[in-house]
């Protein structure tokens, strides 16, 4: 990126200062602070010039793509990549906020329970600066301690400095109020423990409205996939039908164009419209994600062999493509089904085949190391403290409650408490039992445990803090899961909509021009170009389910391949029950 960066100011500097007078008036400090506060280490002109560069690029493609295929559409990419740079930093900076906010109330519990141990909210944040489980505060941290040991500035106006600069407003007015407090001789304590429970009941109300908005976005989505496919299926069947009267219709490729272009545009962006909007955990388990990028390979190489031999027939020359023709040619003889439909059934078994890998992992690691452990986690918290109030020191407690039932975390803490027992340090029982836990929410409240015992030794009124701000948490994530509850059922009847409604236009059509206009139109194609589009759309449906349900698109997996599923049988079932009769 930086010989890429260096590249472009070298050749293109003219350019960026065009750029400047058009975009910011010849102000570039409005675009220094957007970078600055996205975390985008690169100077104004020079980011300019990577846009400038990018532009360059795009005309040249667009004019060539003109001139080859006469799609003048394309002469919209230059605008765009000059929108997408100049929106790229803004855009880049509310992300840091809204995840700096996330993250804000649980970097104040921690400075809370730091702070009744008797250690300083500046010396927390040290501690902070290498801490994983909150990436955007830890990154401030650092940057308040190379103020102060580069520059020399004193600790608390390192911390109102960074604080101002800050883009998160909870991070912002939590800091400031320490200062404040500070400067004018207040409780400090008393402070902290007040303003942390206030922010969790501030971020209790933003799950509320973070379900409410999206119940909002998966309606949308829903419809949009409902109305937009529906109304392009009947433009196309039109269009099939007088194409005898009107030569300039609407063809197959403007319905594929839409179908696995546009709509899966279309679902990106409602997916990182829920990004902007929802509750996102800092760390997330990415073993999913990284199985389904393993067999993603396989679904592309049954998408080859399975569906594209339908819409490009030359494929069909080749013997492993043609054996599979076969075997989905007897499938749809043995269900029952049409001439036209192997291709839908081949880009289902596509696409729940390459998927099904990724979906097993995500409920593996969801149940064994995922959201079952944050109450049981929380359980254990409570009972320790009540047993640490008992004058038992933390290492006693741990073992002495490793006997008792907490479900999916007592296997865990049965290898904690053999750990201690054969005296290895607490941070390194944390350490190994990080690799094995995967929820964020049961992960921030171990480390918070473990840096009370390292920093105080867990005395009861630090566990006490703890646990009462663990028990929080779990209530957010209760609250969470209650508000997204609902929302599961909507894509579901969408899918059936969808197919039942697009199936029946189909079949409906065809009656009426043969029985009307006396004539026959091409059932074989309008099958083999609509219906596998059925099934994709339902597929990216169940993907964009899981993000805005969850936050997690690996969640979508399990909803993917149930609404593929679900999208295969209708078809099935609307040919047994008589509903969609061609011949």
């Amino acid at each position: 990126m930086a010989s890429l960066t260096g590249l472009a100011y070298q050749g293109f500097w003219w350019l960026s200062n065009i750029l400047v007078k058009i975009l910011y008036g010849g102000d570039s400090s409005k675009l220094r602070d957007a970078l600055e506060t996205a975390g985008i280490r690169i100077y104004p002109e020079a980011y300019l010039s990577v846009v400038g560069l990018f532009l360059i690029v795009s005309s040249a493609v667009s004019a060539v793509t003109i001139l080859l295929t006469r799609f003048y559409p394309i002469a919209l990419a230059p605008i765009i990549v000059l929108l997408i740079g100049y929106s790229l930093p803004s855009i880049k900076a509310k992300d840091v906020a809204s995840k700096l906010d996330m993250e804000a109330p649980f970097m104040a519990a921690y400075v809370s329970v730091m702070a009744t141990g008797g250690l300083s909210p500046y010396s927390s944040l040290k501690r902070l600066k290498g801490c994983e489980l909150l990436p955007n505060t830890s990154k401030t941290a650092r940057q308040i301690e190379i103020d102060v040991y580069l520059k020399g500035m004193d600790p608390i106006a390192a911390i109102e400095k960074s604080a101002e600069r800050a883009p998160s407003k909870e991070y912002k007015e939590f800091l400031l109020g320490y200062v404040y407090t500070l400067r004018a001789g207040g409780d400090i304590l008393h402070y902290l423990l007040t303003r942390t429970e206030m922010m969790f009941r501030d971020l209790a109300a933003k799950l509320r409205i973070f379900g409410e908005r999206a119940a909002m976005l998966l309606e949308s989505y829903v419809a949009i996939m409902i109305l937009g496919t529906l109304g392009i299926s009947i433009v196309y069947l039109v269009s099939i039908a007088f194409q005898g009267y009107w030569q300039a219709g609407f063809g197959p490729e403007n319905f594929l164009l839409y179908s696995y272009i546009l709509v899966p545009v279309i679902s990106v962006l409602f997916m990182y419209l829920s990004d902007l909007s929802s509750f996102q955990e800092p760390v997330y388990e990415t073993m999913p994600y990284k199985i389904f990028m393993a067999s993603l390979p396989i679904m592309l190489f049954l998408v080859f062999t399975m569906f594209l031999p339908y819409l490009m027939p030359g494929l069909t020359l080749i013997p492993l493509i043609k054996q599979t023709k076969d075997f989905l040619t007897s499938l749809r003889t043995m269900l029952g089904l049409e001439m036209g439909l192997e291709p839908s059934l081949g880009i289902g078994i596509a696409l729940i085949a390459g998927t099904v890998p990724a979906a097993i992992a995500q409920r593996h690691y969801s149940q064994r190391r995922g959201r079952k452990i944050v109450r049981e986690v929380t359980n254990f918290l409570r009972d320790m403290t009540e047993a640490r109030k008992t004058g038992a020191s933390p290492e006693a407690c741990i073992i002495q409650l490793s006997s008792r039932p907490y479900g999916a975390f007592s296997r865990h803490l049965s290898i904690v408490a053999r750990q201690i027992k054969w005296g290895q340090p607490i941070r390194v029982i944390y350490e190994s039992l990080k690799k094995r836990i995967s929820s964020w929410f049961a992960l921030i409240n171990i480390y918070l445990l473990v840096d009370a015992i390292e920093i105080g030794g867990g005395s009861p009124d630090t566990l006490e803090t703890m646990a009462r701000f663990g028990e929080m948490q779990a209530s957010l994530e209760k609250e969470k899961m209650a508000a997204l509850r609902p929302l599961m059922i909507m894509p579901y009847i969408g899918a059936a909509i969808m197919v039942f409604s697009t199936l029946v236009t189909i079949n409906f059509m065809r009656s009426a021009v043969t029985s009307i206009a006396r004539m026959a139109i091409p059932s074989i194609q309008i099958l083999t170009v609509i219906v596998p589009a059925l099934v994709f759309q339902s597929y990216l449906m169940g993907i964009v389910t899981g993000k805005v349900s969850t936050g997690n698109a690996s969640e979508g997996f399990k909803h993917a391949i149930v609404l593929t599923l679900i999208a295969l049988l209708s078809i099935i079932f609307m040919r047994l029950f008589g509903i969609l009769v061609l011949f």
